[in-house]
């Protein structure tokens, strides 16, 4: 019952004067075994009537059905409110969710002013109402939009929703989520991107609407800096003053960003008053001074068993539609998500977005390590949509897995990263207008789930094995690590465990950006609280490219997406900023000084030969990597060992060679002939 606790807050703390301050809500959450208190049900005729139903929008609704015992039934049944006074309010509006299924006839919307609250409502006059209603069939859930109930605020009212059925027809109905609202002023944006722009210079320009459905006194719009907005567009200034001459006809307001730091990142709300008093509505403002073109916008997001109806229990293709919506409004140039489940929905999204996107999925999953695998189709995969204006996708690999010989022992990479789902790497090569690039390395990944201590050593050992392969790959190089982590970077959800299962991690050269510490009470979980899974961790080469304090957690996206939780996504997203200086920093021969050497028979057929020197006492690990950098071998070396001898199943081409550990590294040519 959060949304109770806000009214209260509300009506305590300002006048009557506001816009969206709730009335009245019923969500049937005591709709067990009878309806809420003040509601009834009255069958005019028929058997089947109103009842009580566990699987409503959000919980139990009200819900009907005139098929019963293998027939149709004819029926005419009442759903009837308690009385409503809402005489007090300025612009009341009526809102509720419904949902129906097979085939059968429409509900009707009605209102009374004088129903006397008992008995046949056909005894009462009754208005009906313009509701939105689910088409018949379509077994979704439907939001009403907002009915004015203006009209009829001078005397108390009742609500009913009126049922009908016949002996050839007979639909089923769910109601749920009825709220009355005053509704006095209505805006058509809750979210806007500004976009970025250096300082000291202004941004492009966009646009809001708003309507103010009655007032008496001066309304006022107003934003902080470095935002501006403007009734012309030309000229800007914190502040409009509005007279009630404006009653009932829509304004425009214009607004931009006119920054004078450099490399900031800004998240400030429109706000709005009357009487003095700010009201509950308003629209937050994204904006930056970063350079787009040495920037980076990336976003990680658990997009909830997308595309699979039946795990989300949502409507997929309104899941698409917010997914769509969502990427349009954060206009991020790299998307890192989670829980891609139908890839041909994650294909389709990428095209609403247009030719500038481009998109890349894994061929593993949850229970598959390739797409010819049956689980492969149901299986959890990770996925990136990023922008090819900016990005140059220059490889995809899932890291850790190919199954090596040091991967037999128990527990395997397989099972320490949630049964195949391995991080899916993406090799990022960054554009510029100057002909000069950068590189990101990111590991995008999806943890182990669930808090319990099996769960928790399986995040522990995920953390230690990508860690050590993420080193030993990339010395040098900016690496990313980022995605649905299933637990906190400080501490743990699991009950008793006071260190992060990632502790390896940051004891290896890694740093986390969104530690709970840093981002106290929040969460990414929002049915938890204090619950910051979504995560972002950098090494110390791309923390250099981070721009301080950019990163926050996307809660916009509950205001600009209608029930969000139950038709997107039970994650926020995360959002993030780097910026990248030219020319390329990253050096492709950097290694990390060592005090062995090994020589490699150049070149060679598909057998290995290496010669080593000084390898006293130390615990190293040779690999052999292909050009995208994927593992094709690897093995722990004998600290006794002179030489190595192995065939491998390979074909001819340019192989890397490296031995080393989280210290030290050395890398070599191997040329695989014929």
């Amino acid at each position: 019952m959060k949304r109770v606790i806000l009214i209260l807050i509300f009506i305590s703390l300002y006048t009557p004067h506001q816009a969206q301050v709730n009335l009245y809500t019923e969500e049937f959450t005591n709709c067990i075994t009878s309806l809420p208190n003040g509601w009834m049900q009255y069958s005019v005729i028929g058997t089947d009537s109103w009842q009580c139903t566990s699987s409503g929008f959000s919980g139990h609704a009200a819900y009907v059905n005139g098929y019963n015992g293998s027939n149709y039934n004819t029926n005419n049944d009442w759903l009837i409110s308690p009385t409503f006074n809402i005489s007090t309010s300025v612009f009341p509006v009526l809102s509720f969710k419904s949902r129906t299924a097979y085939n059968g006839n429409l509900i009707e919307v009605l209102v009374s002013n004088n129903y006397t609250g008992s008995g046949n409502p056909n005894a009462a006059i009754w208005q009906v109402l313009p509701a939105s209603l689910p088409s018949i069939g379509s077994n979704v859930w439907t939001n009403s939009g907002a009915i004015n109930l203006q009209a009829y605020k001078n005397l108390p009212i009742h609500i009913a929703f009126r049922y009908t059925s016949n002996t050839s027809a007979a639909s089923s109905w769910r109601i749920d989520n009825i709220m009355i609202d005053d509704d006095n002023v209505n805006i058509n944006k809750r979210f806007i991107n500004i976009g970025q722009t250096e300082s000291g210079t202004t941004s492009e320009i966009r646009s809001f609407q708003f309507t103010v459905n009655s007032m008496s006194s001066d309304f006022i719009v107003e934003v902080p800096t470095p935002f501006e907005i403007s009734l012309d567009s030309i000229n800007f200034n914190q502040q409009i003053q509005y007279t009630p001459s404006i009653t009932g006809l829509q304004q425009t307001v214009y607004v931009r960003i006119h920054p004078v730091e450099a490399d900031k990142v800004y998240r400030k709300p429109i706000t709005f008053l009357l009487d003095g008093n700010i009201l509950p509505q308003q629209i937050s403002l994204l904006g930056t001074s970063l350079p787009n073109d040495k920037s980076l916008r990336i976003v990680t997001w658990n997009m909830h068993w997308f595309g699979d109806a039946s795990s989300c229990n949502c409507d997929v293709g309104l899941a698409k539609t917010n997914a769509h919506t969502l990427m349009q409004n954060l206009d991020a140039d790299i998307y890192c998500l989670q829980e891609v489940v139908d890839t041909t929905q994650l294909v389709s999204l990428c095209n609403l977005l247009g030719g500038n996107y481009a998109y890349a999925v894994s061929g593993f999953s949850s229970f598959a390590l390739d797409t010819g695998d049956p689980s492969y189709a149901s299986g959890q995969k990770l996925a990136y949509i990023y922008n090819k204006n900016k990005i140059e996708n220059v490889g995809n690999f899932g890291l850790l897995l190919s199954t090596y010989v040091s991967d037999i022992s128990s527990p395997t990479s397989y099972y320490c990263f949630s049964s195949g789902r391995y991080p899916l790497m993406m090799q990022a090569k960054l554009k510029s207008n100057t002909g000069q690039s950068d590189t990101l390395l990111i590991a995008n990944i999806h943890a182990k789930a669930n808090s319990d201590i099996t769960s928790y050593e399986r995040r522990q050992c995920a953390a230690e094995r990508m860690t050590d392969s993420l080193n030993t790959l990339y010395p040098g190089k900016k690496v990313l690590v980022i995605g649905d982590f299933n637990d906190l970077l400080e501490g743990s959800s699991v009950s008793g465990m006071s260190v992060s299962p990632y502790q390896y991690m940051f004891n290896n050269g890694f740093e986390g950006i969104t530690l709970p510490s840093k981002f106290p009470g929040q969460t990414t979980y929002p049915s938890s609280t204090n619950y910051l899974v979504d995560n972002v961790v950098g090494n110390s080469n791309v923390m250099n490219a981070y721009a301080d304090s950019s990163c926050f957690i996307v809660t916009e996206v509950m205001d600009f997406i209608d029930d969000y939780i139950t038709t997107s996504s039970d994650h926020l997203p995360v959002m993030s900023y780097f910026k990248f200086n030219f020319p390329n920093s990253i050096h492709e021969e950097a290694i990390r000084a060592t005090d062995f050497s090994f020589t490699i028979q150049n070149p060679s057929s598909n057998t290995l030969q290496i010669n080593l020197n000084n390898l006293h006492n130390k615990k190293l690990v040779l690999y052999v990597f292909d050009i995208t950098g994927k593992t094709l071998y690897s093995e722990k070396l004998s600290s006794t060992s002179t030489s190595f001898y192995k065939s491998l199943a390979i074909q001819q081409g340019c192989y890397l060679v490296s031995i080393g550990d989280s210290t030290q590294q050395l890398i070599k040519k191997w040329l695989v002939i014929e």
